[in-house]
């Protein structure tokens, strides 16, 4: 990622939720307040506009088929499972919340209304910070705190808290080298404290060693490379417990393409939807104080 703008991935699944908002079967699948705050910060610009004709929104469709087939519905159900465990976590009593490399995803502004007993914390790239402060108005239960995560660690910036922390790592992991991967997380599993607990997602690293989501065409890999975001990082399942309690960390439970599309995707019209895999969501829960 460019230190000077904001992540080319974040803007594009941005857009892949606005596009979905107007597509009748991925719709039931997008909170409406989520749009309105996700054209708050991007500007109603010229896909919005788009996304509303039947036929633009066929041609992006195929060529989401030809070049990842599923992948809009995988970001869609990746959002509804993590929100649910962020309400879980919550319920269970955690205090806070902080998300990391959030990009335009909307969960911590949404919820600091809902929640206003709980402290909400942003901490994103500089560059994508500087659009949401200068967008969001936020009450006093959200903060914004601008980080490049490649080079900093959230204790630089955030204060450890007697209440436990829930953390969310979404859409990340895989962009750090494995190195920073490991201080990360192990950063997080300190600063979440007792009973705290981290919903993080990362790519399943395949027999091969190869990274990425099943069946993508070759042109995804370079176009990330171009957008100077590729996957650095990934871990196999068999591997996962061991690196996690070395991070401080103990996997609740694993949400893969088959648990989502069990979970989330129930209706007639939406069990027809394809969903990429190559992605996982795991809940950890804190094994050091």
């Amino acid at each position: 990622m460019k230190s000077s703008r904001s992540s080319d991935t974040a803007k594009l699944i941005a857009r892949s939720v606005i596009l979905a908002s107007n597509d009748g079967v991925r719709s039931q699948l997008v909170t409406p307040e989520a749009i309105e705050l996700l054209e708050q910060l991007r500007g109603k610009d010229w896909f919005s506009w788009a996304s509303n004709f039947v036929l633009f929104r066929k041609a992006v469709l195929a060529g989401e088929r030809f070049l990842l087939s599923g992948i809009i519905t995988h970001y869609l159900v990746r959002k509804l499972h993590i929100e649910r465990e962020v309400e879980k976590a919550i319920a269970e009593g955690c205090r806070r919340v902080v998300v990391l490399g959030a990009g335009y995803d909307t969960l911590a502004w949404r919820l600091h209304h809902k929640h206003r007993e709980i402290q909400f914390v942003e901490i994103d790239h500089p560059a994508t910070q500087r659009v949401k402060a200068g967008r969001m108005e936020v009450d006093q239960n959200l903060r914004l705190e601008p980080l490049d995560l490649s080079k900093g660690l959230p204790s630089s910036v955030l204060e450890s808290d007697d209440s436990a922390t829930a953390f969310v790592i979404e859409g990340l992991t895989m962009y750090l080298t494995p190195e920073r991967v490991e201080e990360l997380l192990k950063d997080v599993s300190r600063l979440a404290g007792e009973a705290g607990k981290v919903i993080w997602t990362f790519m399943e690293r395949q027999e091969n060693g190869s990274l990425g989501f099943q069946g993508e065409s070759p042109l995804i890999p370079r176009w990330l490379e171009l957008c100077n975001e590729p996957f650095r990082w990934g871990i196999s399942r068999e591997e996962l417990a061991d690196f996690t309690a070395r991070c401080g960390l103990e996997v609740q439970r694993l949400g893969d393409h088959q648990s989502l599309r069990l979970e989330y995707l129930i209706s007639k019209e939406s069990q027809a939807l394809p969903l990429a895999r190559g992605e996982l969501i795991c809940i950890s829960t804190t094994t050091v104080s």
